[in-house]
């Protein structure tokens, strides 16, 4: 998935390495706090990459361990902070598993200073996390200290809608869920998409110019949220689409429910769910999961 903005990688990015501020006495004072805590640098990336098996960014080196440990411990001319920009992390334009899984590293028991600012840095970067609707959370303890994993971040105010095929997942890719949609119910289903595929007017945040904008549009763009559309072509090939009537009709079955349920966000008031739940009856058996 890549939820997270990069606004919100920008924010996290700039408190490692800029600080923030937190109340001392009857002032602020700025604090800072090393991404790689109390151990190396270099060592803390080898707890999540493979440095070996990476390229090397300086030609005089075979690797990026070697092109690391040159430029932040025998040189240390790396800017601080580098590696959330080098594109050899996929940090900035990764997907959110790798980001969070990096972050979740930040705090491991064997790397972070307890005797720094952890915390206040740990809850500031939930804070930021939670507007994208995830939160690093203590999953289990190692020798009574907090491990830390990440969740979607489950609030009344702020829970974030995961689809069909991102919340069964491990059922799918393990064959224990069997979801057969026939030809004419995927043909029903975009009928009843058209109508209700209404238009909407809308502001670009950049430009400030307002735009049409169908329900069928909004559906891809929040199923691009997740992953990127795809469906077969005349040739067999399985292919990026922006087409919700392609998608509908030649995607996987799992992908089909993500669109019957985000477009069901748009019609909230309508016979929608109960023309679509009727259409579903005739045309599948009732998906079956462990």
């Amino acid at each position: 998935m890549n939820i997270i903005s990069e606004i919100t990688k920008r924010d996290i990015f700039d408190l490692f390495k800029h600080g923030m501020d937190i109340p001392e006495l009857w002032e602020m004072q700025r604090v800072h706090y090393n991404y790689f805590g109390r151990v190396e640098e270099i060592d803390f990336l080898k707890r999540v990459y493979d440095l070996k098996g990476m390229p090397s960014l300086d030609k005089r080196y075979q690797n990026a361990e070697e092109d690391i440990w040159q430029h932040t411990i025998n040189n240390d001319d790396y800017p601080f902070c580098w590696v959330f920009e080098d594109e050899r992390f996929p940090l900035k334009n990764g997907i959110d598993e790798t980001y969070l899984k990096f972050i979740c590293e930040i705090f491991h028991p064997t790397v972070r200073n307890e005797k720094g600012y952890r915390k206040e840095f740990l809850a500031e970067v939930n804070k930021l996390l939670r507007n994208d609707g995830y939160e690093i959370y203590p999953a289990e303890k190692l020798s009574n200290r907090d491990v830390y994993n990440w969740r979607i971040f489950d609030s009344a105010e702020n829970k974030l809608f995961i689809p069909f095929s991102q919340r069964n997942q491990k059922g799918i890719k393990e064959k224990r869920m069997s979801l057969p949609i026939k030809k004419n119910t995927r043909i029903q289903i975009y009928q009843l998409f058209e109508k209700y595929n209404d238009v909407y007017r809308k502001t670009d945040k950049i430009t400030g110019w307002d735009y049409d904008s169908t329900t069928n549009e909004e559906v891809i763009g929040d199923i691009r949220q997740f992953y990127i559309p795809k469906c077969y072509n005349e040739q067999g090939q399985y292919v990026e689409t922006d087409n919700l009537r392609d998608f509908v009709f030649s995607s996987s079955p799992y992908c089909v429910i993500d669109a019957i349920e985000f477009f069901e966000k748009y019609s909230p008031n309508t016979d929608f769910e109960a023309e679509v739940n009727a259409f579903l009856k005739f045309g599948w058996g009732s998906p079956q999961a462990e």
